[in-house]
């Protein structure tokens, strides 16, 4: 077992080695965009928000399923689990239980000749083979760059048939510093170095409201918006006017491009204390770097509107 692991490793290396890293598309073409969502959501509370976006647009954004993912010494070994529990409530709040794959994710990426394995990193090496380099699959990372890294290094073909799309937040350029960075260093560090597509989401913090504004706007539109603005009152921080929806900017982005501003940039070495160095780059990649606050609610609004109409 491990002499064929190590061997398909070697193979790994090999392949990345002799590769280049293909061009991450961006704007994203236009149509229906196949989409994987990788999140942490039991963690915070943006991912339900950025989750709800999602499924009230399925005629830009459709959803291949779901990988729950961990959150670090936050959620400790149940973290996975939590953040699997978190996104099939949300699919009951939104009236679709049962209408989307939701598969577990992998533990932290310990060493880099080990690879995590998971259903969820099977399943989206499963649907990213079905892809093609002219129509990739999209694997939107709302939590830490676990599973991307660990899908592309056990399955090296998939490449350029997947646009990786991570939410770093990051203190660009001088460091890769985030909470889902640091959950998992050595998935980051990854995402930088491999030949894969990959846009860095590196924004969001300014996607604030305040509870009066959420109430008025979101919180009588059905079972899934009640949800959104009552689970702020569980903690004063969530309630906060200066709380931040991030990961909500992940999936403004696809579903209008033009609210989002982005550039194309080297892709730096990450050290391990998450410094960048730009003296070696690892091939072009995108890096969105603004994301218009009233757009992004606006367009909550609107999929709420119209889960609860359905």
């Amino acid at each position: 077992m491990m002499r064929n692991l190590s061997a398909l490793l070697c193979a790994a290396a090999s392949i990345f080695a002799q590769a280049e890293r293909p061009r991450a598309p961006w704007p994203p073409p236009g149509g229906v965009i196949p989409m994987i969502i990788d999140a942490d959501a039991a963690n915070e509370i943006d991912d339900q928000y950025a989750i709800s976006l999602a499924l009230g647009f399925p005629e830009r954004i459709r959803i291949e399923g779901f990988v729950a993912a961990h959150f670090g010494l936050a959620g400790g070994a149940q973290g996975i689990d939590k953040s699997f529990k978190e996104i099939e409530l949300l699919l009951e709040k939104a009236g679709m239980t049962g209408k989307y794959p939701i598969k577990r994710g992998s533990d932290p990426i310990v060493y880099r000749d080990r690879i995590p394995e998971s259903e969820g990193v099977d399943f989206i090496i499963e649907r990213a083979l079905k892809a093609t380099p002219e129509q990739p699959l999209w694997l939107v990372l709302l939590g830490p760059a676990t599973n991307a890294a660990a899908a592309l290094l056990k399955e090296p073909r998939i490449a350029d048939r997947l646009v990786v799309f991570w939410h770093g937040r990051t203190q660009w350029p001088l460091r890769c510093w985030n909470f889902n960075a640091y959950n998992d260093i050595k998935a980051a560090q990854l995402l930088f170095e491999l030949p894969c597509r990959f846009v860095l989401f590196d924004t969001g913090t300014y996607l604030t409201i305040d509870m009066e504004e959420s109430e008025r706007r979101f919180a009588h539109l059905g079972p899934l918006g009640n949800y959104l603005h009552e689970f702020r009152k569980t903690k004063p921080y969530f309630s906060s006017p200066r709380k931040g929806f991030f990961d909500l900017g992940d999936i403004v982005a696809f579903v209008d491009p033009g609210a989002v501003r982005w550039e194309r940039t080297g892709a730096p070495r990450v050290d391990h204390d998450l410094r960048y160095d730009f003296s070696k780059t690892y091939g072009e990649i995108v890096r969105i770097y603004h994301v218009e606050r009233d757009r992004s609610f606006d367009l909550l609004e609107e999929a709420l509107r119209r889960l609860h109409a359905r």
